[in-house]
């Protein structure tokens, strides 16, 4: 009852403050016109946005569902909440997306698990990440968040009522924020790019002009640059004639050092690094040596998805789901079939060899490419003569 009290004390906080707080536009409340910290990291910063981006979309991308065994639960209740509805406001897309975004900017992504009346968790609220304080209770040594809510209000949630998402952590209770690590990479990056734009402001194709003899006064010097510059402009800056033995020369000065154009390579490098994504994946091809495609995807899920992926579905199926129901073979699960696709020619080589291995039926392949069931596609074959397996076996009892 703890939480809903919370809820339900939150809410009316809301109702009273927006009667008479709120300010207004044209009759329009202002109310939810806020950014947090992780939009301004993201827009200060190219190589932080790409990281995020990635990741956010990789994992937002992925479907997950609610089994039992290999059977997907459609009529569960939790099915609909996570692979459809998570809350009114969002998305599974946007949900998996927001939590994502939140845990690769704070180091951690919460989502408050609202109850109906029965206890049951109809709907999941992403919380903004620096609104909230992870604390440990000292007697049971259980897990509690304070959650600073935008009206002011102060709530208290026990960690089973929490979907919690860190990254890496020295105490399990608070991760590591990654733009803290990247903190000194990412304020020599900003000096070297005020550095370039003031080089950058004083570029210019320089003429020099040689004029035979010495001791030119500042007169003459004036009009002699005055009287080449008219020449110049009404010639459209083609044609310029030159008197008395001048010369003019142009000197050229580089936009910008070379040495500074590496700072970005190593910006983008670092942050792949904190992120544990392939350079390349950023931009940085320098170090690429992927004989093919798949080579390169390969490192990109066993490093950077993997992990993810198993924080998700252990911490989905500890808050979501009862001991009773992990043993009747309940669990959530993203499926991965789309990630691990490679070109065409790849996947007809393999699902030929599936097909006539015996360990995929011809409509499991055709599913996976969106087409509708053969009536003679859900019987194993074997490579002989692509005969029914089970045809086979009954040939092979009977020679016995």
């Amino acid at each position: 009852m703890g939480i809903i009290s919370s809820i339900r004390a939150h809410r009316q906080a809301r109702r009273l403050a927006r009667a008479r707080d709120e300010p207004e536009v044209n009759g329009h409340s202002l109310r939810g016109v806020w950014r947090t910290r992780a939009d301004y990291t993201m827009t200060n910063s190219e190589a932080i946005y790409a990281a995020v981006s990635r990741i956010s979309n990789t994992i937002a991308s992925l479907p997950i569902h609610l089994y039992r065994d290999r059977e997907i639960m459609v009529d569960h209740p939790l099915e609909y909440l996570l692979a459809y509805r998570p809350s009114p406001c969002m998305t599974a897309f946007t949900f998996r997306q927001t939590m994502e975004a939140n845990r690769n900017n704070e180091g951690n992504a919460y989502a408050l698990m609202v109850p109906d009346e029965a206890g049951r968790t109809v709907r999941l609220d992403v919380i903004d990440p620096t609104r909230v304080q992870p604390m440990r209770e000292m007697e049971t040594r259980e897990m509690w968040y304070r959650v600073a809510f935008e009206d002011g209000m102060v709530g208290w949630v026990h960690h089973s009522s929490m979907i919690v998402l860190k990254h890496m952590s020295a105490n399990g209770e608070r991760g590591i924020r990654p733009i803290d690590v990247l903190r000194g990479t990412l304020d020599y990056d900003a000096d070297i790019k005020r550095f370039s734009v003031k080089q950058l402001e004083g570029v210019s194709s320089a003429v020099i002009l040689n004029v035979p003899g010495t001791g030119l006064s500042d007169d003459k010097k004036k009009k002699l640059i005055k009287q080449f510059l008219a020449t110049y402009a009404e010639s459209g800056g083609k044609v310029i004639v030159l008197e008395g033995g001048i010369t003019a020369t142009t000197m050229q000065q580089p936009a910008v050092d070379a040495n500074v154009l590496n700072v970005e390579r190593v910006t983008r490098n670092r942050v792949a690094t904190v992120y544990n994504i392939p350079p390349h994946m950023l931009g940085d091809y320098s170090d690429t040596s992927y004989a093919t495609a798949e080579q390169s995807m390969l490192e990109y899920l066993q490093m950077t998805i993997n992990p993810i992926i198993e924080q998700w579905e252990e911490e989905l199926n500890s808050k979501l789901l009862t001991w009773d129901m992990l043993k009747q073979g309940y669990s959530f699960r993203f499926d991965l079939v789309n990630l691990w696709r490679t070109d065409t020619l790849t996947m007809a080589n393999r699902n030929q060899m599936a097909i006539r291995s015996g360990w995929l039926r011809p409509n499991e392949v055709r599913r996976q490419d969106h087409l509708p069931d053969d009536p003679a596609g859900d019987t194993l074959l074997i490579s002989r003569d692509l005969v029914p397996l089970s045809e086979a076996i009954k040939g092979t009892v009977q020679n016995k």
